[in-house]
């Protein structure tokens, strides 16, 4: 079938009507078309204005990326020759000091009068106060550069925290105060120069700031970590200082003075925790004392005797008993079982020892008649573990004592 839009047998006048609508609708058409290729070349013109300005921002960009990897790479440049600076004048430093300390050692041994003596020794003090400055220099240089040697293995506790306990109790006795290092028996990994290093400055610092009370250095286990916390009932640190008591040189209300050392200490702290993989935490407030705690990974599980019951690794004991002699007679008992022990020889004493060190407990073993002593430490630590011990319970009876833990914290 075909359609014809004009009949010839229409009137004139209708076939012009008829054209000029047809006129019209393809005007229309044409119009529209005209429309869409202009919007459609007016979204290219934008597309094209939009990727150029995307190169240009893209082009300046990696200029700015460009310029900021030359300013690392001269940073990283400069960093790396000061630290190379700061060691080998640390190091071409120390050779003199060392020989003019040996000097200064024959000088003392001859006979001299007593004012010059004192004037030796002084200058003794101060070369000795310059070459601990310099070796921590040495660290932070090592630290920073990267070039630290680090030997990770199994490290014992004990005979670390003893050296330190001899290092340390006589210099806090010399400031009057009570310095206490709970002895550990688990092996840790780590690498023991720097730990003994991280360990030194923590106890070091806690006695320095420390004017009055006590120090307590001790172990925890936590999970499958072991916590070594260092607790001084010093001043505190304000929570708006505990980031800054970490840069170099930053000392907290004490004056710049060689003989107390010049700030390096947390400085070595934090940098050698954070390339050994230690955890270190901060915990202080003003007039509350301060705790500097550094976790580690066990070496391996503790091992215990066939011999006699297990008991608990470097759990804290607080043990109450008003005679002198078995008291030391016990708490040498529970070390040598793996226990660390807060020891005290009435209730009042115990409580007292808590509450500046603040540190609770894993349990309690008294003698009889402290059933008070027992309540007043659930009242304000909790349901701890007590035990009564018997009166007859000897220096020998260490099977009896391994026992009584075992019950405490049965496997």
């Amino acid at each position: 079938m075909s359609f014809t839009l004009i009949n010839s047998t229409d009137p004139p006048k209708r076939q012009i009507e008829k054209l000029t609508q047809i006129a019209e609708v393809l005007m229309n058409r044409v119009e529209q078309a005209t429309d869409a290729s202009g919007a459609a070349y007016a979204q290219f013109q934008r597309a094209a204005l939009l990727e150029e300005q995307v190169r240009d921002r893209t082009r300046d960009l990696e200029r700015t990326l460009d310029l900021l990897n030359q300013s690392n790479a001269q940073l990283e440049r400069a960093g790396a020759a000061r630290a190379r600076f700061v060691a080998a004048a640390s190091h071409d430093l120390l050779q003199p000091l060392s020989a003019v300390k040996l000097f200064l050692a024959q000088v003392a041994e001859d006979p001299i009068p007593e004012a010059s003596r004192a004037t030796v020794e002084k200058a003794q003090n101060a070369l000795e106060s310059v070459g601990q400055i310099l070796t921590a220099l040495l660290d932070i240089s090592r630290l920073e550069s990267g070039r630290a040697e680090v030997e990770m293995r199994p490290v014992e506790l004990h005979p670390l925290m003893a050296q330190l306990s001899d290092e340390f109790a006589p210099l806090a006795a010399a400031k009057g105060l009570d310095f206490r290092l709970i002895p550990a028996r688990a092996e840790v990994a780590s690498d023991p120069t720097y730990l003994r290093r991280i360990l030194q400055n923590l106890i070091g610092n806690a006695v320095r700031y420390t004017e009055r009370g006590r120090v307590l250095v001790g172990a925890r286990h936590i999970g499958r970590a072991l916590r070594i916390e260092v607790h001084d009932t010093g001043p505190g640190i304000p929570a708006h200082e505990q980031a800054n008591v970490f840069k170099e040189f930053h000392r907290l209300n004490a004056p710049a003075s060689a003989a107390e050392g010049m700030g390096l200490g947390l400085a070595i702290v934090e940098r050698a925790c954070a390339l050994l993989g230690h955890r270190l935490t901060l915990s202080s407030s003003p007039g509350d004392g301060t705790c500097f705690a550094v976790s580690l990974g066990l070496a391996r599980p503790d091992t215990r005797s066939a011999r006699q019951p297990p008991a608990p690794r470097d759990r804290i004991v607080l043990l109450v008993k008003r005679d002198d002699r078995r008291r030391l007679a016990l708490g040498q008992m529970l070390e040598r079982l793996g226990v660390s022990v807060l020891d005290a020889r009435s209730g009042d004493e115990a409580l007292a020892l808590i509450d500046e060190i603040g540190i609770a407990p894993d349990a309690v073993l008294t003698g009889s008649g402290e059933e008070e002593t027992v309540a007043r430490l659930h009242a304000r630590h909790g349901a701890i573990p007590a035990r009564v011990l018997p009166a007859t319970m000897g220096a020998r009876d260490e099977t009896d004592l391994a026992a009584v833990l075992a019950e405490l914290w049965p496997e």
